[in-house]
């Protein structure tokens, strides 16, 4: 039997996580792995290969049915024609940014990015000689001055921004895009389907790091776009070429983590919203950075764009960068990590992190301040959570 039914695309996104793309084979109830560089030719795949065809089922970085059970999974939760997955994250992000993008292209954006991506246009995309202004996407003004100054060919953005936790209002950033006859691209990588589908409001292409949310497991790395069918073929073929391709035990986890999206997320979103909550009446807690506070900058915006705030609750500790590596020391349930999305909470700062390569008062200019800290909430009980920060930080 294959999930890969129509009539899965009206149920619940609960729904669609766990039936979603899982194809049988041999009465087996989950999608096999299938282990194999290349596959048996017919007479239908020489001509899709010679034809020169998206997905040929002809070698594993063309095609491969393990990767394609998670790929049908994600397209239904994003409202997607299709989706296309990837090694990592920054595969997806760079493979799908160079398919639209080369020497002369322009590409509009923000700098309240995750590192990695601001390393990327800083170190290697303006060598390549790509046009690439940085504007504040809060201020929708001077995206669209952004946009009208030159002729652009990309504007790219995030959901919610890591680490800040600003939300990008995409219907209208969709809105300007279209009107200048630019592409959008958003990384929702914090947001994930459950709490936002960016192609609803009007973005062409949404990209995932499934190494987080989507997984759950922190157990494997990879990437992923979903978007309509022309722009998935588009960006198929520089992922052929540029070799990004995911293996399939690696698509085989995302698979098995997906089924169990839903509950993860919202078990994760819940102690989030308790966690910060309590956090906002502690001495020891300069602020709270968190969308479903209604102290948040984006609390009104947060409501229109996304259906439930975040798993991820960032804030200052009064004291500075010393202080709140010390709180991260005295932590007991939460580990030192930078990666998020787990069923564990994992905690990190910024300043020694994914942002280590900045300039203090380039963090300080973004609004990293010296005390930042960065938290994802696992499924552990919130009790449990909340008493370990009582601990940890009444030991300061």
């Amino acid at each position: 039997m294959s999930s890969d039914k129509k009539n899965l695309r009206k149920t619940g996104k609960g729904t669609r996580a766990v039936h979603s793309g899982t194809s049988s084979s041999e009465n087996s109830l989950n999608t096999p792995i299938f282990q194999s560089s290349t596959f048996f030719l017919d007479e239908s795949a020489y001509k899709m290969w010679k034809e020169g065809k998206p997905r040929a089922p002809v070698y594993s970085r063309y095609n491969n049915p393990s990767l394609r059970a998670a790929e049908k999974k994600i397209a239904h939760l994003e409202n997607a024609d299709d989706a296309l997955v990837f090694s990592t994250g920054m595969a997806a992000i760079s493979t799908t940014l160079l398919t639209f993008l080369g020497s002369g292209s322009r590409l509009v954006t923000t700098r309240n990015l995750y590192g990695g991506t601001v390393i990327l246009l800083d170190q290697d995309f303006l060598r390549f000689g790509i046009d690439i202004e940085f504007v504040d996407m809060k201020d929708l003004s001077s995206v669209e001055a952004a946009l009208k100054d030159k002729k652009t060919d990309v504007l790219y953005c995030e959901t919610v921004s890591n680490p800040l936790l600003e939300v990008s209002d995409l219907s209208e950033l969709s809105k300007l895009a279209r009107k200048h006859g630019a592409l959008s691209i958003v990384d929702s990588t914090f947001a994930s389907p459950m709490a936002c589908q960016p192609l609803n409001q009007g973005f062409d292409i949404v990209l995932h790091s499934v190494t987080k949310i989507l997984n759950g497991h922190s157990d494997l790395l990879g990437g992923v776009i979903a978007s309509r069918q022309e722009l998935i073929d588009q960006v198929w073929y520089k992922m052929r070429n540029f070799g990004g391709a995911m293996d399939p035990h690696q698509a085989s986890l995302l698979e098995r983590g997906l089924k169990t999206l839903d509950v993860r997320y919202k078990k994760s979103t819940e102690t989030a919203g308790n966690l910060a909550n309590w956090l906002s009446k502690h001495p020891k807690i300069e602020k709270v950075i968190y969308p479903g506070l209604d102290s948040h900058n984006d609390y009104e915006l947060c409501k229109k764009i996304l259906s439930s705030p975040s798993t991820m609750v960032c804030f200052v500790v009064k004291g500075g960068d010393s202080e709140g590596h010390k709180l991260m020391q005295n932590m007991q349930l939460s580990t030192q990590a930078v990666s998020l999305g787990g069923v564990e909470s994992l905690i990190s700062m910024p300043c020694t992190t994914t942002h280590v390569s900045w300039k203090e008062e380039d963090r300080i200019a973004v609004g990293i301040n010296p005390g930042f800290v960065r938290f994802s909430t696992g499924i552990e009980d919130s009790e449990d959570l909340i008493a370990d920060f009582e601990q940890a930080l009444n030991s300061l």
